[in-house]
């Protein structure tokens, strides 16, 4: 099969638009002077480079200097002492007339903080970083470089793992895998007659994953809970209305905020926002009164955001009734509330009742 065959075979299976034409690599071919000045070119910019990367550019820094990353502000004072910014950093080379007692220091180098900010950042590696300082607002920036097209490739003797369909086709497999727009892995199989495309049962060398939610914080203390309980039933017996609730993070624990809202037998309305840059908003929380708790087609219009959102229903039963769930991509996933609220029903110690026998066990189990 051709090159121009091929392309047009493998992006036959493009959705819709026109499939982009895929320049030749020029693989296999004899290198031209043009070639070989582009090569020599791209050689001297990399012994440039070398050579720049060779000499660190140092940097006025100061106690008051902050890094800006990931929307914070942080203090240079968070990865150096104070000693270390005023007089500089031990070199790691010293030279021999340097003694025990005597030791060389020098200033700070952006590739003294990429390191040390790499311990609480992982992306922040040397091959995808610059660093850079601006010194009117006496800040230091990280700035993350794009990757290389490609370079997410796992190419293996008899299949490969590909981002886009460019790869697959300058790197073809007998079972190449790509990811498709709509969220699903795609198989693509090559034989001397046919190229197949299908939805992927499964894909090589990569992790097994599986669905879930897991809380950054601590869980939501069983008091929080039983505080919205009592606001719930309060407004269920009064007004038999629903209410509305909110549950904050503050970095120290958890606060239930009641804001303004319309409420009624069917419905609550909130018409306050609360927005506060020191508090995480980690769920939302809304009653049911005395029917069954079950997330309303209302619910599903209301609720879109990556938050946990929770409803307690027959508020007026001894044990009430609650859902949880979170939002993603339009779509619903529904947690488990013990992964969200603590309950006072745990036992932080094993259970042993030897007086109790369990008819249909075995002569060795306990309760």
């Amino acid at each position: 099969m051709t090159d121009k065959l091929y392309q047009e075979t493998l992006f036959s299976f493009l959705g819709e638009g026109e499939p982009e034409a895929i320049q030749d690599t020029g693989k296999g071919k004899r290198t031209t002077a043009t070639n070989k000045s582009r090569v020599a070119s791209k050689a001297q910019k990399t012994t440039s480079e070398s050579a720049t990367k060779s000499k660190p550019e140092t940097w006025e820094l100061n106690t008051e200097t902050i890094i800006r990353y990931g929307g914070e502000n942080i203090p240079l004072t968070d990865y150096f002492t104070l000693e270390e910014i005023t007089n500089g950093l031990q070199d790691s080379s010293p030279t021999d007339e340097q003694t025990s007692i005597e030791e060389k220091l020098r200033k700070i180098t952006g590739e003294d903080v990429r390191k040390r900010m790499e311990n609480d950042f992982g992306e922040l590696t040397e091959e995808l970083t610059t660093m850079t300082f601006n010194k009117e607002k006496n800040m230091i920036i990280p700035v993350l470089t794009a990757r290389k097209k490609g370079s997410g490739m796992i190419l293996d003797r008899r299949y490969g793992v590909y981002l886009r369909l460019e790869d697959a086709v300058a790197n073809r497999r007998s079972n190449m895998y790509v990811p498709g727009a709509d969220g699903h892995m795609y198989h693509i199989r090559e034989t001397e007659a046919l190229t197949i495309c299908k939805k992927a049962r499964k894909v090589p060398s990569v992790p097994a994953l599986v669905e879930g939610v897991r809380l950054k914080f601590p869980r939501i203390p069983w008091g929080i809970l039983t505080q919205f309980l009592i606001v719930a039933r309060h407004f269920a017996r009064t007004y038999s209305s629903e209410i509305h609730g909110e549950i904050y993070w503050d970095g120290q624990g958890y606060q239930l905020v009641i804001p303004a809202q319309i409420v009624s037998k069917h419905m609550c309305e909130p018409i306050e926002q609360i927005f506060d840059e020191n508090h995480v908003k980690v769920m939302e929380i809304h009653s049911h009164n005395t029917m069954d708790a079950y997330f309303s087609a209302q619910d599903d219009r209301s609720e879109q955001a990556p938050i946990l959102y929770a409803v307690v229903g027959r508020v007026l039963d001894f044990f009430p009734q609650i859902l949880v769930r979170t939002c993603l991509d339009g779509e619903y996933l529904i947690i488990n509330p013990h992964i969200v609220f603590e309950s006072p029903l745990e036992s932080p110690t094993s259970l042993d009742f030897p007086q109790v026998s369990v008819k249909g066990a075995g002569d060795d189990d306990t309760v």
